[in-house]
């Protein structure tokens, strides 16, 4: 049998478990292009000890190991490592390994897709951090995070928002631009998930 790509997501105390945000970018990878995959989760002080167990290579600049994760079986796209991080660099190996469906990453639209998304999540790092630890933390990744997540000034409720206004309206003048309702318009597959 086969090896499976592996998703190493982070744990959470909810029944639902996947909650982080960028391993939801390759979780929706993953099931746009309809590949096979487990999910193996790993509590916040967990990740770093875990992935150097497997030889994982660190980080180049940043944080050392991070979440998401994922093994793939087989490489073209990085052959001295089945394994990768960060979800971008993830995604377009999803995308070298399997293009069919396409993910479109050569739209011109992407950059501004993600400028405006990392604009959007500054503004309301707040509204979405501080209840991380009380809400979807299990004991030891809240330790972790109340220790090494600085949220010194992070602002919430509604001044995060206003914060955000601008930018979520430029995201939503964004998707109305080719008539919506995904970036890229409204028909076809574009970014639909396979039902």
């Amino acid at each position: 049998m086969a090896e499976e790509i592996t998703l190493f997501d982070l744990s959470s105390k909810l029944p639902n478990k996947a909650w982080s945000l960028n391993p939801w970018k390759t979780r929706l990878v993953l099931n746009y292009k309809s590949l096979p995959y487990k999910t193996h989760r790993l509590e916040l002080p967990g990740v770093a000890p875990h992935l150097r167990s497997l030889s994982v290579p660190p980080n180049a600049k940043g944080t050392p190991y991070t979440i998401p994760t994922i093994y793939l079986p087989s490489s073209k796209f990085q052959p001295q490592c089945n394994y990768i991080m960060d979800s971008k660099a993830i995604v377009f190996a999803l995308e070298n390994e399997y293009p069919e469906p396409s993910l479109h990453l050569n739209a011109p639209q992407l950059a501004k897709v993600e400028e405006l998304w990392a604009q959007a999540m500054k503004a309301l790092r707040g509204v979405v951090s501080l209840r991380i630890p009380s809400t979807l933390l299990n004991d030891s990744s809240r330790t972790y995070f109340e220790e090494t997540v600085d949220l010194e000034e992070a602002v919430g409720g509604d001044e995060a928002w206003e914060e955000a206004r601008p930018v979520l309206e430029a995201i939503a003048t964004l998707l109305k631009e080719r008539g919506g309702p995904f970036v890229l318009g409204g028909t076809g597959k574009s970014h639909r998930i396979p039902s």
